[in-house]
């Protein structure tokens, strides 16, 4: 599995649900390690948590096109939570 690159904006915002879904659940995810991130994404991908939706469409908005096709390619991301 190839290494996915995130631009400085979906980053940011990446960080921002990590901090939301930390404080909401208590559960932690380091964002350093490529496993936890894509855990982080998956579990927000369908989470039914109204802030935590807002937050992970906001993510999604950010990823770049060819980004966004990865994550839904591999199953990560539903096509419908991507803006693109």
């Amino acid at each position: 599995m190839d290494k996915l690159i995130f631009n400085q904006a979906s980053i940011f915002h990446l960080q921002q649900l990590e901090l939301k879904f930390r404080k909401k659940f208590g559960k932690r995810f380091k964002l350093s390690d490529e496993v936890s991130r894509m855990d982080l994404i998956n579990e927000s991908a369908v989470s039914k948590d109204v802030v935590i939706q807002q937050y992970f469409r906001r993510f999604c908005h950010e990823l770049d096109d060819e980004l966004a096709e990865e994550l839904v390619l591999r199953g990560i991301v539903k096509p419908l939570a991507t803006p693109h």
